[in-house]
C-alpha cells in the first residue's frame, strides 16, 4: 500500500470546504423529506411525520383542491455568531411534503400536534362514510 502526501495548503482546502459546504446546503434544501406513516382507523386518518429539532411555529399546513401540504421555511438568522464550531453536524432543513386527501376526510376537522419530535395530523372522517357498528336484533 502507498502512502500519499496530504496538501496541506490553506487556498485549496478552503475551496473544498467550500465546495463540500455549497453541495450539502443544496441537499438540505432540495432533497429531505421527513418520514411519514400513514394509519387508518374507522373516524379517522392520522398522518405521522418525523420533523425533530423544529417548534410548532416552524410548520406551514395547508389545503388545496384536496391536496395536504406540510412545509417547513427557516431563517437563516438564527446562528450564533459567537459560537466558533470546529464540527458542526446538527442541522434544520425546509422541506415540502404533500398528500392527496381522499373525498372522504372532513376538511374542516383536522387537527395537528407536535410532541417530541413528531408532527401529527388527524384528519377525521365524513360522518356519512364512517364504518357503522353491527346493529343488535332486538
Amino acid at each position: 500500500m502507498a502512502l500519499m502526501r496530504i496538501n496541506n495548503d490553506p487556498v485549496m482546502r478552503m475551496l473544498m470546504n467550500n465546495f463540500r459546504n455549497q453541495e450539502q446546503e443544496t441537499e438540505r434544501r432540495c432533497n429531505w423529506r421527513p418520514a411519514a406513516n400513514i394509519a387508518e382507523n374507522d373516524d379517522a386518518f392520522q398522518i405521522e411525520l418525523a420533523v425533530p429539532g423544529f417548534s410548532k411555529a416552524d410548520f406551514r399546513i395547508s389545503i388545496e383542491k384536496n391536496i395536504l401540504t406540510i412545509s417547513t421555511e427557516l431563517e437563516k438568522d438564527n446562528e450564533k455568531p459567537e459560537q466558533h464550531y470546529r464540527i458542526r453536524e446538527f442541522s434544520r432543513a425546509d422541506f415540502c411534503r404533500a398528500f392527496s386527501m381522499p373525498e372522504t376526510v372532513n376538511q374542516d376537522g383536522i387537527k395537528a400536534g407536535y410532541k417530541n419530535g413528531i408532527l401529527t395530523l388527524t384528519l377525521p372522517k365524513k360522518e356519512e362514510v364512517k364504518i357503522r357498528k353491527q346493529i343488535q336484533i332486538a
